[in-house]
């Protein structure tokens, strides 16, 4: 799991969605200021635009329509000024969000299956032209190889031929929704003898449309620019989506984590990415809020940890930014962006170009939100993991299943063999549940789903992280009957779901002492099983307690893995990564503490924390322990296979090698 070295990993995307009703398009552009802006951030790579989301075109154009204030090539000036400093410059076309064409070709636009046309949901149909308009209202117009798409078609021809050099193509907006209702996708429907009536006969036309649509437009650009990367945004880097990660020669992860979801939307994605083969990058921007902000800017300390992060996770970065109308760069963001990427480059040789040796593997659920509690947990505790990928569970200590996993019969029969050589396996809910009983033996009977609203967790086991009194799970857990399973924990029914006829003070039904529990946490052998979600109800609901008692079934069976650290809080995260070719293990460790300001989630304050523990196990010979940065040796014992050393000083970020 890491990027390729030889693949970009500074790098600024550049948007220019620019109406036309403004003067003075470029006005300002000069080759000078565009290469001292890219010298300034430190960039390997820059994408440029060719199109934009209001339809209009930056280069000379017989296909599309160029802004009407612009009186030269844009596209062409910004590729030859970065290639001349040796920086890429992969080009961008918008393709699902495109205004004019919209306006000009209602016949071009998405509809959905009631018959109105497909829309951003802060666009409002009904506005008048004076009314107030919402951020990111736009049409969304229809890929699924028709007009719309053969036009993108012959903008593609038209920008490969233009330039003798593309570094590559970015198409934006390219893979939202699941389905197209126009009159061109049912008549493709009914041609393939599908059903535009059938919800699973559209969703399928669409995915066969829209491969072929990646398909075609990577054709068309291989044909002139065979070298040249390509890569389909919102939706070519979903995990969720696989159907499309074939066409992609390279994955960029697109999040803006003060407005999209926080700063540990991202690890989840690049272990999942970084196991592809190819390379991968984070995006974020230099907004403080969202894409296309003028005058919004994060501080440089906060990009700087979050390029940190994206490398501590083996991803390369991109910056987002957007032009001014009149072509200038903005010298402040590229100082705040050179800041940020400086360090990344400092940091580069300790984060790329090693392998994962997470000893947790993460089977990766259609449950977004439960895999994503499960990642918070083990984050947030330091426990470095990775994901199983192709039944791959032998190289794994202990494997989680998080809600809703079902497995075929051949990855069930590789799930067996690991669990008969001693692996250890931990799930929940209703994961592995299968026509009503569990694919594995788990000691349990399995009953059900939830009877009531909300149930209570009770353990009558002394462990100083969980309760002895019933705790509330807003979740309810599924009901099962022991066989011969060792319960750790039982759950409490309350007397009655909250409804209208039947309720109880504010909020939820107390528990009722009378009626007898049923297994919450149990184990036979080494599989465990929760039946509560409680990575989702941590993930919800923020209780403690729900995470300290997953991490207390999850220590039941696993040993604790070849890395431990103590200090860093739950708000630092941890990684490490061999490389083998250099002999040495590289543990790299990033410390903030995000703060909901606002609407935002922000990074202000960066504190050092000090005297953090280490141990690593290993059965090699270690030579040496210092800090990657600045070389200073740190003293360490190895006593039984650990070695075991203190790191005096964490400020944001640090690296520390381990030579063997």
């Amino acid at each position: 799991m890491n990027c390729n070295n030889k693949f970009p990993t500074r790098q600024t995307h550049l948007d220019f969605h620019t109406s036309p009703d403004i003067k003075g398009i470029g006005s300002k552009f000069s080759k000078q200021n565009f290469q001292a802006a890219l010298k300034a951030g430190n960039l390997d790579s820059i994408t440029v635009f060719a199109k934009c989301h209001h339809s209009m075109c930056y280069y000379p154009t017989k296909v599309g329509t160029m802004h009407p204030s612009l009186d030269f090539d844009l596209t062409g000036a910004m590729v030859d000024a970065a290639h001349e400093i040796g920086v890429r410059a992969p080009i961008y076309i918008t393709a699902g969000w495109s205004d004019m064409d919209a306006v000009n070709h209602p016949e071009w636009r998405a509809v959905s299956k009631d018959g109105k046309f497909v829309t951003t949901g802060t666009y409002d149909p009904t506005a008048a032209p004076n009314h107030a308009k919402g951020d990111c209202a736009w049409h969304m117009l229809c890929l699924n190889d028709g007009e719309y798409a053969e036009h993108i078609y012959a903008l593609t021809e038209e920008i490969c031929k233009r330039y003798s050099v593309v570094d590559g193509l970015f198409y934006d907006i390219c893979v939202i929704g699941n389905a197209c209702y126009c009159e061109t996708c049912k008549k493709g429907m009914r041609e393939m003898g599908l059903d535009p009536e059938n919800d699973s006969d559209a969703q399928k036309y669409f995915i066969i449309k829209r491969q072929l649509f990646m398909k075609k437009c990577n054709d068309i650009m291989k044909k002139y620019h065979p070298n040249a990367t390509i890569f389909f945004n919102s939706g070519g880097a979903d995990q969720y989506r696989p159907q499309y990660h074939d066409y992609q020669s390279h994955f960029e992860m697109e999040d803006l984590p003060t407005a999209w979801g926080g700063y540990d939307k991202l690890p989840l994605r690049a272990k999942f990415f970084g196991n592809k083969g190819k390379g991968y990058i984070g995006m974020t921007g230099k907004f403080h809020l969202a894409w296309g902000e003028f005058g919004g800017f994060k501080s440089k300390d906060a990009l700087k940890f979050e390029v940190a992060s994206m490398a501590l996770y083996g991803a390369g970065a991109s910056v987002g930014d957007h032009m001014h109308p009149d072509g200038e760069m903005e010298m402040q963001t590229y100082e705040n962006i050179g800041y940020a990427y400086k360090y990344l480059e400092s940091i580069a040789p300790f984060c790329y170009g090693g392998e994962s040796v997470a000893d947790i593997g993460l089977y990766l659920s259609s449950d977004r939100e439960a895999n994503e509690g499960v990642s918070n947990i083990l984050l947030e505790n330091q426990i470095d993991y990775d994901l199983v990928m192709d039944d791959n569970f032998e190289r794994f200590d202990t494997v989680i299943f998080p809600d809703r996993v079902v497995l075929s019969d051949e990855s069930l029969s590789a799930l067996n063999a690991y669990i008969d050589k001693g692996g250890k396996v931990v799930l929940m809910a209703d994961a592995l549940v299968k026509n009503g009983e569990f694919q594995i033996d788990t000691g349990l009977k399995y009953i059900g789903k939830p009877e009531f609203d909300c149930d209570y967790i009770v353990s009558d086991k002394k462990h100083n992280d969980i309760l002895n009194a019933p705790m509330l799970c807003n979740i309810p857990g599924h009901r099962t009957e022991n066989i011969d399973a060792e319960i750790y924990s039982e759950i409490i029914t309350p007397y009655f779901s909250r409804t209208y006829g039947h309720f109880c003070g504010h909020k939820n039904t107390p528990f009722d002492k009378s009626v007898k529990g049923f297994p919450a946490i149990s184990k036979k052998g080494n599989v465990v099983y929760m039946a509560h979600s409680l990575p989702k109800q941590y993930r919800e609901y923020g209780s403690l307690f729900h995470k300290k008692y997953f991490v207390y079934a999850l220590n039941t069976v696993y040993s604790g893995g070849y890395l431990k650290v103590e200090g860093l809080g739950s708000q630092g995260r941890c990684t490490m990564i061999c490389q083998s070719d250099k002999s040495r293990y590289c543990i790299n460790m990033i410390y903030a503490s995000p703060v909901k300001r606002g609407c935002a989630e922000i990074i202000e304050d960066i504190m050092p924390i000090y005297n953090i523990k280490v141990s690593l196990k290993t059965d090699k010979n270690i030579k040496k322990v210092y800090l990657g940065l600045t070389g200073e040796e740190l003293e360490y014992k190895y006593d039984n296979g650990m070695v075991m050393f203190t790191v005096p000083e964490l400020n944001c970020h640090t690296s520390v090698v381990v030579e063997y």
